[in-house]
Parts: C-alpha cells; structure tokens; sequence
C-alpha cells in the first residue's frame, strides 16, 4: 500500500508539472488536466490508469465542411510523431499521444500535440462545439458516469436533472434476494460450462474464474433488481459451491469416457475414485485448488470493478469539482 501511494504521489506531481507547462487546471480526484486552449475546452487523461502517461486530448469541435475523413486522420497522425491515433466520434474529437515515462518529453509531446491539433482542426474549420447540440460556443468538460463530455450550459442542466432523477430512482429501486439468487444461480451455470469446458482439454484457465463471477453477479443484478453488499457475499458463495460443482462434473465425465455409464451416478463416484486411488489425489485436490485460485483471481477484481461502477451510476459533476 505504501508502495502504490507514493507511485501515485508521483504520478500527482508529473501531472503537476504538467499543468504548469500546458497552462491547464489540474483535478486531482480524477487524475486529469482540464482547461482552455484557443476557445477549446480540452481534456487530458490517462485512458488505462495502469499507463499514467498514456496521455488522451479529447475536445468538441464541428466544421461546416463536415466529419474529417481517414486520409485526415492517416496524414495527421503520419506528420505529427508524438501522436499515436486521431478518431472522431460525432462531436467529439480524441487524440492520443505517445506513453512516455520520461517526463521532459512528455511535456513537450503534450504541448507539441495540442498545438498541432488546435491548428489542424482551424484549418479545416472546426470550431468549439457542445458535444450534444452542437452549438458552437464554449463548453465546460463534465464527469457523467465515469466518462467525460464537452458540454454547453443547457445540455449541462439538463443531465444534471437526468443524473438527479437516476439517482433517486436507483435508491427507490428495492432489492429480491430470491429473485437475485436465482439470477446468479443461472449465471453460475455459464461459469460451470467454463470450468467443464476447459477441464476437458486439460487447463485451468483464470478466465473461466472471470466469467464465473462476471456472470453470477450479473445474474444477481438482474433478476435481484440491484447489486447490494448482501449480494455480492451471496455471490461470493455460490461461486465457491459451483466452481466445485464445475470441477466434479468434469472428473465425472472423464469417468464415463473411460468406463461408460451414465453421467450422474459418475458425479457420485467422484469422490470413491479419489479414495480408491483410480482417481490420483494430488492431481484431483491440486486441479481444485487452482480452481479456486482463479475463480478468486477473477472474482475479486470483478467485484471491485462492479461496485465502483455502480457508486458511479448517475454521477454527474463538472470537471474540477470535489467527487462526492
């Protein structure tokens, strides 16, 4: 933990020095560099946290000439080295710079770029635009769900409004834990598939854990109406007790290529097998365990991931303001 927090105090002052050398804002709870540049509302953020010094420029602009095209993008990106790619997206406009750990050149990436950027779309006639409307005017970068959009004043009021009303009816929305534990039990299902499915060509594969617990807490989501703390421990659980499941059903059908019968007294036997020695200990014991290690190597992240995702719904606050 020490070590993570003084990766990102560093990463806090890099982006400081940033904002002194670009003349933009620096946002602190998200990580990012905001403010004017020719009329331009430009932002600036690592797409991938993992890459602190990936660096995306993204603006809102629209031209009279229309969309720019591939030969744009292809020339732009081909003239100007610091840049990696260059995409539109209606309004919006990305454009994304070379990951460099070194922070001198990535200063002058950054500021180059921009530059280069800003002169290109004036060129072409591009002027600041709302990423919703399309009226050229200033606009203000805004947090909405964990993404960020160029927007004017009255499309800004009126997803604050659309956030308020989310927001409220999120906290209305009451929870069925049968419902939800029906729905997880049938994703559970899709990660048995998984676990069988690879069990038969002879792996043990970290994915089968993600879909395991990707689909169980999708499947609580679903049909419980909302993700609670309550769900994700109900979750936790019945991942544990079909990962097992998984597990057995593929020695079971081992057993019945080798020796015939039927699948279900197979499953019985498991265990026998393993006492009899026909089954080794060590690989059946060992083969579960890695099982285990996955499916909490998928769960855990996945879990996190989806929280934060859910405290994020309906969020929606302009870019410099405190995080609630």
């Amino acid at each position: 933990m020490c070590i993570r927090d003084s990766n990102m105090s560093k990463v806090m002052q890099n982006y400081e020095q940033l904002a002194m050398a670009t003349g933009l804002r620096l946002d602190r709870d998200r990580k990012m560099l905001y403010g004017l540049r020719e009329g331009f509302e430009l932002l600036v953020y690592a797409a991938d946290e993992r890459y602190p010094y990936w660096l995306t420029v993204s603006l809102s602009a629209r031209s009279p000439m229309g969309a720019l095209g591939k030969d744009d993008y292809r020339l732009f990106v081909k003239n100007e080295k610091p840049v990696v790619s260059l995409v539109q997206e209606g309004n919006l406009i990305k454009m994304v710079l070379k990951n460099t750990p070194k922070q001198e050149l990535l200063r002058n990436n950054l500021n180059y770029g921009i530059g280069a950027l800003l002169a290109f779309l004036r060129s072409k006639g591009f002027a600041p635009c709302c990423q919703l409307c399309g009226q050229q005017m200033e606009t203000a970068g805004y947090d909405t769900n964990g993404g960020y959009m160029h927007l004017c004043p009255d499309c800004a009021g009126r997803m604050r409004q659309d956030a308020m009303v989310s927001i409220q009816q999120k906290k209305q929305k009451s929870e069925n834990p049968v419902g939800g534990l029906v729905g997880a039990l049938l994703g559970s299902l899709i990660g048995v598939v998984c676990i069988v499915i690879f069990g038969q060509i002879g792996r043990v594969a970290i994915i089968s854990g993600i879909i395991m617990a990707v689909c169980t807490l999708k499947g609580y989501e679903m049909l419980g109406g909302k993700l609670t703390k309550k769900g994700v421990v109900f979750s936790i659980i019945l991942m544990f007790i079909m990962t097992y499941v998984g597990d057995r059903i593929g020695w079971a059908i081992i057993i019945v290529r080798e020796l015939g019968g039927d699948i279900f007294s197979a499953f019985q036997m498991v265990s026998a097998f393993v006492q009899w020695g026909r089954i080794e200990s060590a690989n059946y014991w060992g083969n579960l365990a890695l099982l285990y290690i996955f499916t909490i190597g998928g769960a855990i992240p996945t879990c996190v991931s989806m929280v934060k995702d859910r405290k994020k719904q309906g969020e929606f606050a302009q870019i410099g303001s405190p995080r609630m």
